[in-house]
Parts: C-alpha cells; sequence; structure tokens
C-alpha cells in the first residue's frame, strides 16, 4: 500500500510532458521577471513608489475622465517600450481591469522609466469612490519578460470641480477658495 502510494506521488508530482516544446513554451508566458514599481517622478527625477496604505489624488480631466496619474519603473529589464494592464478593486465596487496599453519607456541612470500611465476610474460615480480604498494590481510586459506590483491605496479628490456646459472646468481649492 505504501508502495502504490509512493507512485502515486511521484507520478503525479513529474506530471505530464508535452512533445511539442514550441507549444509548451508559448503557454508558459514570459520566461523572465523584473521589479516593478507604481508612483510619481519629482521635477527632480526622483521616483516615489505608492506604498499600501497611502493617498491617491483622483484627477478630473479632459471630458470628465477621472484618473490617477502615475509612472512605472522597471527595474532589471531592457526596452524602449512596455505594455501594462491593470486590474483595479474598489471597496464596495464590482473588480473592473484595464486592457494593455502600449507605454514608452526611457533609461535614467540604469533604471527605466514611462512616460505618464493613467489608472482610470471613469465608470463610477465619484461620489462612491471618494474615501475609499483600491487595490491596483499593475503588470507590464517589456523585453519579453513581466513586472508585477500591486498596492492598496486611498482615493481622494482635493478639488471640488464643476464641469462648464461650454466644456470648461471650475475648480474650488480644498480651503474653499477658488
Amino acid at each position: 500500500m505504501k508502495r502504490l502510494l509512493l507512485l502515486f506521488t511521484l507520478a503525479s508530482a513529474v506530471g505530464c510532458s508535452n512533445d511539442d516544446p514550441a507549444e509548451s513554451k508559448a503557454d508558459a508566458g514570459p520566461s523572465c521577471t523584473f521589479p516593478l514599481g507604481w508612483g510619481h517622478l519629482s521635477d527632480k527625477g526622483d521616483f516615489t513608489p505608492f506604498a499600501s496604505g497611502d493617498d491617491a489624488e483622483i484627477t478630473l480631466g479632459f471630458q470628465g475622465f477621472r484618473y490617477i496619474q502615475s509612472v512605472l519603473k522597471l527595474d532589471e529589464v531592457k526596452a524602449t517600450s512596455a505594455t501594462h494592464s491593470a486590474r483595479i478593486v474598489v471597496e464596495g465596487q464590482a473588480p473592473y481591469s484595464l486592457s494593455d496599453t502600449p507605454v514608452k519607456v526611457a533609461d535614467q541612470g540604469g533604471t527605466l522609466y514611462s512616460e505618464e500611465v493613467l489608472v482610470f476610474f471613469n465608470d463610477l460615480p465619484i461620489a462612491d469612490i471618494v474615501g475609499k480604498s483600491a487595490e491596483i494590481t499593475i503588470n507590464a510586459k517589456a523585453g519579453g519578460c513581466l513586472g508585477t506590483t500591486k498596492t492598496t491605496v486611498t482615493l481622494r479628490d482635493d478639488l471640488n470641480c464643476v464641469q462648464q456646459e461650454d466644456g470648461g472646468l471650475v475648480c474650488d481649492k480644498p480651503d474653499g477658495g477658488p
């Protein structure tokens, strides 16, 4: 009985092999990974990643688009472009995803940084997301490799803005002034 159990365990561990190595490789996805950061670049070029529990400002953009403005930091990979996708779970809302979006990357002192990356919240009423936590998982593919980062931030909106009929936007500062 012990021998049968041992044989079954070994057979399960070995699993089936695929006779076509190209097919196996295609199913495996990227063969390497790299560290991925998601955050902001200062005017001086310093990167500050979002950390779990941080506040993330929602920007109200052109035509009412709502997003977190950010960049990606790609370490230990060589590339001139990347694609990124996101899975977003806002507290009390159904999860949703943002599709693969191409983005240019540039080397700054041996580290790659993306151009602006926008994480959108367009389909959710602003009143239902401000002050809520959002778990954001970002995947980036670059140079044949994959990077992933996951952070939970609290969504905030510091400006009280009203879309005007002419397409303009009027915002009050957090202190109540114009």
